[in-house]
């Protein structure tokens, strides 16, 4: 979409308007916008068809690179304004990421700090919103275009709602930033009678500072509003609600009555744009009470700035951005990405000040957390989480959903009365509040939970009501979701409808247990295989997982044990074994041992590169891991004593990595990097067993590296510890560390040393961290640490040092790779390159390549500087000992969860 020159010198005659600045003060960008207007394609014409946003993005970078701060703010609203008003315009729709940037241009205006004087106002709305005008252009005292920011706060105040419905003389259109707010359009009927009345029309007036008295002129900036009955009665009935959510849009007519309902708890926010050219109709006014006769409304924000509202909503925008993708990677069973996510949410929650009403947005994040926990079998810590948060919560759809998700980790947890008790719960307090998908989801655990209460006590009357639940389960989801089609069409959301074949996809599956136990093997069959073809289409490979085992179990009862084990060994994915293993419970226990019974592989690998005995020992279930073990024995797997210790070490990164130092880097503050050196000590001193699996924090001081005359050998002296709790700090030592990536280029038989005879890396990483010095001169030289493995590692006994190898490049302040012709065709050169990239790209730490150049402004030889991003494939990279490749492939998908 091109904008032309004759949009944005109108867009910039509003923000002058909004913004109180002189026609004069803009000139410069009026000539800027003249100047770059010329290097659009021609129209044909004589003239140009003007620029897309992008390319007046960059012109604008260059073309008042010299202009005051001021100047370039106004500049970069009014591109923002432009384009949303020829977007609106030419009726194209304004996508995510374009969105996005203009949200970027609008808050960079609204929060730079380097501006001279105050170009924004707020006021309150007697809608409940605060409005920040951004451009304003009247025409005879009537709107002709107007956008402003509008803003909810989660303070409870939505103005009064006797005057809520109202319409607008211009056409409007409003795009969503953040938050959910519902639309109510009202059909409104003039009538003759009191008695057939609902409403009268009142008509609206303003005044601003300069006036002594109101008038139906608007005013850009208002002291006050008000509305007078015009004894017009009308009769207003609600038609049907719209939903509005992030990054969504609507519009209303002119003169169409409708009112907002934003909860009182939360933020919402939007860019809102009245447009005449679209519609005008002069007498539009506001609807209140019938008896009434008038309402004055104080655009006072109480101290509230445009600045505060600004960060107030880039925050939960930032908050929804890490909910979302938290959620996605749910769907698609990504736990460890899912993690990652809500840990940053949650960490925004906790940190950030400008952030509205942070314990609501918390609860939310813990309930993820609780699921996710709960997803990695860490009962206990999702139990807390749920407990807790369900304690401070009133009746909502939040409980609602926390109590279920409680009962689930009760029920794995084997506490089956608890787990009924808030099963109860989360089906009563739905049914108060009318959330009938969450009473479907929660009938269908209540016959769960009674059918293994039918088990433990032998009870038929607890199995008859198991299947009727779980019978009025897969019903009341089918009921649904045709609704939800009937009423949406071909627009439907995707969410809901997975959400409920979920349900119902579970619901089937749990039915052929029942019907199972009851030996009602044709029921136990259909049943099943109903369930698995549910899932053919579901992101969700765990529950595609439990129905092939569902299916297949039902299929033993038939003797067609070949056609189960296929279902139960799919490679390459979750399988029913992965399934149990990372969920325990007596039940998953119970299908697990029958699953060896039957012959089924324990060996595959899932998607995420994990095998059951990883999953059972991640999750600390010692008895799940003892049957894993045993099914490995019984099907002659080799190594199984390795491949125990392998699974704890990659338990003890994921725990170092998720639950330590990534929330530390994520907690930032004054030295992060010093932050993360004292978490990683103080892990390795109280888990004895990572302690025993992973090295110490080392170093050497700089002087002592420059003065040794080759590459120090860890027998050699040179090297420090970082202990937790020292006596003496690392500072006392070194306040900046550099880890050294390079290859091992001696290949002699017998090397005693990764270096050549020429001493060739040892004087690449002198020149390399002479060079460093001159381009960070703030870095003290005799405070200075270097990280180097042959030194670091214990030569002797290298295993915890080479374990530990990932996680010290996260505790240094800069990596410099030695780059020679092979350096990133290597494995282990390669992880350590993905760790940088990551660390740097996510929290700022320095990562610098030296690489040989024949000219360069120092003249030929090695030169230091920024490393470039690189795709990094592991499964290509070269290791001198191919057993090494499953480590260096975890680390790769580790290195991705730092960020």
């Amino acid at each position: 979409m091109k904008i032309r020159q004759s949009s944005l010198l109108r867009a910039l005659q509003g923000v002058a308007t909004a913004t109180k600045t002189g026609e004069s003060e803009v000139e410069s960008i009026k000539r800027w916008i003249s100047s770059a207007s010329t290097a659009g394609d021609s129209d044909g014409k004589g003239g140009v068809k003007g620029l897309s946003f992008d390319e007046w993005q960059r012109s604008l970078e260059v073309g008042l690179l010299d202009e005051g701060e001021d100047l370039q703010q106004l500049a970069s609203l009014t591109l923002a304004i432009a384009f949303l008003r020829e977007t609106c315009r030419q009726d194209r729709p304004a996508h995510a990421d374009k969105l996005s940037r203009c949200w970027d241009l609008v808050h960079g205006a609204l929060t730079c700090k380097a501006l001279t004087r105050d170009l924004f106002t707020a006021s309150r709305s007697a809608q409940g919103f605060l409005a920040v005008p951004l451009c304003s252009l009247l025409e005879d005292g009537n709107i002709d275009e107007l956008f402003r920011l509008h803003v909810w706060l989660p303070d409870g105040m939505r103005g009064n709602a006797e005057f809520a419905p109202h319409s607008h003389q211009p056409f409007a259109q409003s795009w969503i930033l953040a938050g959910e707010g519902k639309d109510h359009p009202y059909r409104v009927e003039p009538v003759g009678e009191a008695e057939q009345a609902t409403h009268a029309e009142y008509a609206l007036a303003w005044n601003d500072a300069n006036s002594k008295s109101h008038s139906a002129a608007y005013k850009t900036h208002q002291a006050y509003s008000i509305v007078q009955n015009t004894g017009r009665l009308v009769r207003a009935t609600e038609t049907t609600e719209a939903v509005h959510t992030r990054n969504s849009s609507y519009t209303i007519p002119a003169k169409s009555f409708h009112r907002t309902e934003v909860a009182p708890d939360v933020l919402h926010a939007t860019l809102f744009f009245f447009d005449s050219h679209r519609g005008f109709f002069k007498d539009a006014g506001v609807l209140g009470p019938k008896n009434g006769n008038s309402f004055a409304q104080l655009r006072d924000p109480a101290g509230i700035t445009p600045f505060a509202l600004a960060e107030k909503v880039e925050t939960v925008r930032s908050w929804e951005f890490h909910m979302n993708e938290g959620r996605r990677h749910a769907q698609r069973t990504e736990w460890e990405h899912a993690l990652r996510s809500f840990n940053n949410a949650i960490e925004l929650c906790k940190s950030d000040k400008y952030f509205p009403n942070a314990n609501r947005y918390e609860y939310l994040v813990l309930g993820e957390l609780g699921n996710t926990n709960r997803r990695f079998g860490r009962y206990e810590t999702a139990k807390n989480i749920l407990e807790s948060s369900i304690t401070e919560m009133k009746p909502s759809m939040q409980r609602v959903e926390f109590s279920g998700e409680l009962g689930v980790t009760y029920r794995h947890m084997d506490r089956l009365e608890d787990a009924k008790r808030a099963f109860e719960m989360q089906y009563d307090t739905a049914r108060g509040l009318g959330l009938e998908q969450e009473m479907c989801r929660a009938i269908g655990n209540l016959g769960m939970v009674n059918y293994q209460l039918s088990h433990q006590c032998k009870d038929d009357g607890l199995l008859d009501l198991a299947i009727k639940q779980l019978a009025e389960r897969v019903k009341s989801a089918r009921r649904l979701k045709g609704e939800i089609e009937k009423r949406s069409g071909p627009n439907v959301r995707i969410t809901p409808l997975d959400m409920l074949n979920t349900w119902e996809t579970i619901g089937l599956a749990r039915l052929s247990i029942c019907h199972y136990a009851r030996g009602n093997v044709q029921e136990a069959v259909r049943s099943a295989l109903a369930s698995l073809q549910m899932t053919e289409t579901s992101p969700d490979t765990t529950v595609r997982a439990i129905s092939r085992f569902f299916y297949g179990r039902a299929l033993l009862l038939e003797g067609r044990r070949k056609e189960a084990l296929g279902l139960f060994n799919t490679p390459g994915t979750c399988t029913p074994v992965i399934a149990f293993a990372k969920e325990p419970s007596e039940e998953h226990r119970g299908y697990l041992r029958e699953l060896v019974g039957v012959g089924a592989d324990m060996e595959i690998v899932d998607e995420h590169g994990y095998t059951a005995l990883d999953h059972a020992v991640f999750n600390g279930d010692s008895e799940t891991e003892a049957v894993v073990l045993d099914g490995l024995g019984k099907k002659g797997a080799a190594n199984i004593a390795q491949r125990q210790a392998e699974a704890r070490l990659r338990k003890g990164y994921r725990e170092l990595f998720q639950e330590h130092m990534r929330p530390t880097l994520l907690g930032g503050g004054g030295d992060k990097v010093r932050d993360v050196r004292r978490v990683y000590a103080d892990a390795l001193a109280t888990d004895g067993e990572k302690g025993k699996m992973f090295d110490v924090f080392k170093f050497m001081r700089w002087e002592d590296f420059r003065k040794f005359g080759r590459l120090p050998r860890s027998s050699d002296g040179l090297v420090r510890e970082l202990l937790s709790r020292p006596a003496e700090t690392v500072e006392a030592g070194a306040e900046f560390v550099i880890f050294f990536s390079y290859r091992w280029i001696n290949k002699e038989p017998g090397a005693k040393s990764p270096d050549d005879g020429a001493h060739t890396q040892y004087r690449r990483m002198q020149t390399a961290v002479e060079q460093f010095l001159c381009l960070y001169p703030t870095v003290d030289p005799n405070k200075l640490g270097i990280w180097m493995d042959f030194a670091c590692v214990d030569q002797d006994e290298p295993s915890a040092g080479v374990s530990a190898l990932p996680m010290i490049i996260a505790q240094c302040d800069a990596m410099i790779s030695l780059v020679n012709d092979q350096y990133f065709d290597r494995g282990w050169c390669s992880v350590e390159v993905m760790m940088a990239q990551t660390l740097r790209n996510a929290y700022g730490i320095s990562w610098l390549e030296h690489v040989h150049q024949d000219e360069h402004e120092y003249g030929s030889g090695w030169r230091l500087g920024k490393a470039e991003n690189r795709e990094i494939v592991m499964k290509d990279k070269l290791l001198t000992y191919e057993e090494d490749r499953s480590k260096v492939m975890f680390l790769e998908r580790q290195s991705k969860l730092l960020g």
